[in-house]
């Protein structure tokens, strides 16, 4: 019972096995509703749907008598002769079913009552000890199957609410992250334009501090894809454009998207990919996008000293891994660095700036192609990056 986590299945296997532990003609299951404060017919054994109907239909409050007792006195309370108790219309069901004696059981959890397990028998007389505290232990077993199958059913539901509430937190992040880039892209533009001097010459003060709202713009408008990306794979609406590509050809691109910031802090980068690269299948695009941002968060955390990039193929798989001279990352935080929004808590990283969301979206976008990404690093030995993806990916992995 205890393995089982559906609760109608835990409350009629306890009934049943209750009926056959104390050799009764038939049994029933009472949860409490602490709310109503009422007993509610929950599982039977042995009794006929007439009977389980109409007893379903009595509201059996906590003050009845014969469950008032069985809690006040946190123990088994036995009934050898039904026809000597006080009337009710509960009693007067079972009569007429042919039950002439009961024993019930308080099922407790520390002192909050719980429920209550009834055995019923045809036959009036006593209930042998034996068999009384029996079934006094296993009722205390059986509290532990019903309140471990209510909170399955608990955290189920929570689990249920929380995926609804991040879906759409992921929806409105999507629909403001569009309505930001788009006019963020008309300033862009118009800036674009007057350092262009479509309008005309312009000072050079005025230059410079164009210049500058222009850098601050495309590092916000960075910013702001990164938060649309990942709200779009959260929200499950992020897909792969699969086409034939050149893993030598993205290396490139990524090496002269990269090469002007790493001649500013006089950096070395080295390239090395392998001859004779099979053509993949992926989204060229996305793949990119995860080298850049491994490439430009090497060179941007590597105060001095070089970044390699290597690319390889074997067994079906593309390897590429980005290595630096950076200060390295401990292993606590290399467990948690593809988390959304972090970060290698040093001073140096926070001097940086950032997200902390692109290694989260290259996670995602290399697990859509079925591959992995990992980091091996020792503090003060810089830090490789790398990731591996099949050659050829037919069919995008499902997002969870």
């Amino acid at each position: 019972m205890n393995s089982t986590l559906d609760l109608e299945t835990v409350l009629a296997t306890i009934v049943a096995k209750a009926v056959q532990l104390s050799g009764t003609d038939a049994g029933a299951i009472y949860v409490f509703d602490e709310a109503q404060q009422q007993f509610r017919l929950s599982a039977t054994y042995g009794m006929d749907e007439a009977l389980i109907a109409a007893i379903r239909d009595q509201r059996i409050g906590a003050g009845e008598r014969l469950m008032q007792q069985a809690v006040s006195v946190r123990g088994p309370l036995q009934v050898p002769d039904l026809r000597q108790e006080p009337s009710s219309p509960a009693l007067e069901l079972l009569l007429q079913a042919g039950y002439r004696s009961l024993l019930a059981v308080p099922l407790f959890s520390r002192d909050t009552i719980v429920g209550a397990l009834v055995v019923r028998r045809r036959d009036t007389g006593t209930f042998a000890a034996g068999k009384i505290d029996l079934l006094q232990t296993f009722a205390a077993q059986s509290v532990l199957a019903i309140q471990n199958a209510r909170l399955f059913h608990e955290i189920e539901d929570k689990s249920r609410q929380l995926e609804i509430a991040s879906k759409h937190k992921s929806q409105f992040l999507a629909n403001m992250s569009h309505e930001l880039r788009t006019p963020l892209n008309a300033i862009l533009g118009y800036t674009e334009l007057i350092l262009d001097n479509i309008y005309g010459d312009m000072p050079d003060k005025m230059r410079a501090v164009l210049e500058r709202v222009q850098s601050n713009g495309k590092h916000l408008l960075g910013l702001i894809n990164d938060v649309l990306d990942l709200s779009k794979i959260e929200a499950g609406q992020l897909t792969l454009s699969l086409t034939d590509y050149s893993l030598r050809d993205i290396v490139h691109a990524v090496v002269v998207a990269v090469e002007s910031l790493a001649t500013e802090k006089d950096m070395a980068l080295d390239v090395e990919v392998a001859p004779d690269l099979p053509i993949g299948r992926g989204d060229e695009r996305r793949l990119a996008q995860v080298l850049l941002n491994l490439v430009g968060n090497a060179i941007k955390f590597t105060d001095r000293g070089s970044v390699s990039i290597k690319a390889s193929a074997a067994d079906g798989t593309f390897t590429v891994a980005v290595r630096d001279t950076g200060p390295g990352i401990s292993a606590d935080h290399q467990a948690k660095i593809f988390e959304e929004f972090a970060q290698a808590d040093t001073s140096s990283t926070r001097k940086k700036g950032g997200t902390g969301l692109g290694l989260s979206i290259a996670k995602r976008i290399i697990e859509l192609h079925h591959g992995r990404i990992w980091v091996d690093s020792v503090p003060g030995e810089g830090a490789t990056f790398s990731f591996a993806v099949p050659v050829r990916v037919e069919q995008q992995a499902r997002q969870p």
